[in-house]
């Protein structure tokens, strides 16, 4: 018997008329309601498309001719070029190769969306209207829920929270430096051959950075503990970085071992903390030293938190200062005559003293030239990226010439590269490529305000930006 045979013996044909009535009115108003919503969308972006043009008219807005050429269905060429750039470690070649001959402002499409990227100074300093976006997310993993992942009321109390303690230890001595640093050249005077220098630099940065917030150094735990913790710090970060750039799609990146560094390091960094608490309960004197993590515990109530906030300012005082050691030493060696100048001037103004002071360092402006200038070739945030979380505008990149304001739409993401406007021929000059301290001696760049941002700058300025300045200048001065 077949199906309807069964239905039509045991229900009666009236009652499967009803049923197959009734299959059909569902089935339509099934429809109806999709049809209704799709004509609703519709409406509500054809409405919110035509208020957003109105706007843009408003504004003097006109749209960008200067874009990203590609060739296959949803850039997927530009994504494969940039991941496989990304893995070789040769992303800022990258991007020169593909943004250099259009509008410091252009255009770009992949997957669909529209963003942009610029490297207009007038641009950078325009940008208040913008946030993380799933970059937040992507760093949240390794880092968890402080400065560098907040936005709106969270990152404001984060960032008045840390300013207090970072402008207490701007004062601090450079003893607790001295000391690393020590350790360092022995390590350095021991060694024969070659030496690769940025582990080290790297090492030394996180250590110095752990005893700068904590109280003590990675070494004064458990030598089996304080190199597990540099090993898994390494192996997050390098993850964090692919997955930050990756964008809304960073969960697909999941590397073997990366969630056991992350772990590893909040677990470590957790206690790491809690040590340095109990310290400064038990101690009846409150030192420099222990204030910062007790202060940063007054503030937030919560050791999670207070671990996060330890994991975001140990991944910037690590990763940025150590890169601008690596990168000052390599320009030096490869510019002779400038390292000659910079040693008679730190010669004549330390001599034989083994510990250098603050006022010495400020004594030195070759010396503060050659970091300007390093951190102006390459500079520790060479790319970021900001979402629009509201409808918006920017000063330039509309237009034939790019000059015209340019409508930024709610969501779409803007790039900026800190690397490619520091290099800039209209803003530094023909030599703009070339290693030359000298440029940042009188009024030559006086007024070059946003066109160099190594720190980042806005209301995002880099707070430890004094702290980690004296400490490069430190330690140049000791090579």
């Amino acid at each position: 018997m077949s199906n309807v045979d069964f239905i039509v013996s045991h229900v009666g044909v009236g009652s499967v008329v009803d049923i197959l009535t009734s299959i059909r009115g569902s089935t339509l108003m099934v429809l109806l309601l999709s049809l209704t919503s799709c004509m609703f969308l519709y409406v509500r972006s054809a409405i919110k498309y035509h208020h957003d043009v109105q706007f843009g008219n408003q504004k003097g807005c006109k749209p960008s001719v200067s874009k990203l050429i590609y060739h296959w269905p949803l850039a997927l060429d530009i994504m494969k070029t940039a991941f496989k750039a990304g893995r070789d470690k040769k992303l800022l070649a990258f991007f020169t190769t593909h943004f250099d001959q259009l509008h410091p402002t252009t255009e770009v499409r992949i997957r669909g969306g529209i963003g942009y990227v610029t490297q207009d100074p007038e641009n950078i300093n325009n940008l208040p209207d913008f946030h993380l976006g799933p970059r937040s997310l992507a760093m949240k993993a390794m880092i968890g829920n402080g400065i560098f992942t907040q936005d709106g009321a969270a990152w404001k109390h984060s960032r008045e929270s840390l300013r207090r303690q970072f402008i207490q230890m701007q004062y601090q001595d450079f003893k607790g430096f001295h000391e690393h640093l020590e350790s360092l050249m022995g390590k350095l005077h021991a060694s024969s051959g070659v030496t690769d220098l940025q582990p080290i630099f790297y090492r030394l940065t996180l250590n110095t950075t752990i005893a700068m917030i904590l109280g003590q150094p990675v070494e004064s735990f458990d030598h089996e503990i304080g190199d597990l913790f540099s090993k898994a710090f390494d192996q997050a970060s390098l993850a964090t970085g692919t997955r930050a750039r990756i964008g809304d799609m960073y969960f697909l990146y999941q590397p073997t071992g990366f969630s056991k560094a992350c772990e590893t390091i909040k677990s470590y960094t957790y206690q790491f903390a809690l040590d340095a608490l109990e310290r400064k309960v038990k101690s009846p004197v409150e030192t420099e030293k222990s204030s910062f993590i007790s202060e940063l515990y007054r503030d937030n109530e919560d050791m999670q938190l207070v671990r996060d906030q330890v994991l975001n300012i140990l991944i910037a005082g690590r990763d940025t200062t150590a890169a601008t050691l690596s990168y000052a030493f390599h320009l030096l060696l490869r510019n002779p005559a400038n390292l000659e100048t910079l040693r008679g001037e730190i010669e004549s103004v330390v001599g034989d003293e083994k510990e250098i002071t603050r006022a010495q360092i400020q004594q030195m402006p070759y010396l503060h030239n050659v970091l300007q200038e390093t951190l102006r070739l390459y500079p520790p945030v060479p790319i970021n990226t900001r979402f629009c979380k509201k409808l918006t505008s920017l000063p330039v990149g509309g237009g034939p010439d790019g000059r015209s304001p340019l409508l930024i739409r709610e969501g779409m993401p803007v790039a900026y590269s800190v690397y490619h406007m520091q290099r800039r021929e209209d803003l530094y000059g023909p030599d703009a490529l070339i290693f030359r301290p000298e440029r940042w001696n009188g009024s030559e760049l006086a007024n070059i305000g946003y066109g160099y941002l190594p720190f980042n700058g806005g209301p995002r300025l880099c707070l430890g930006i004094s702290i980690a300045a004296s400490r490069n200048l430190t330690w140049v001065l000791n090579e």
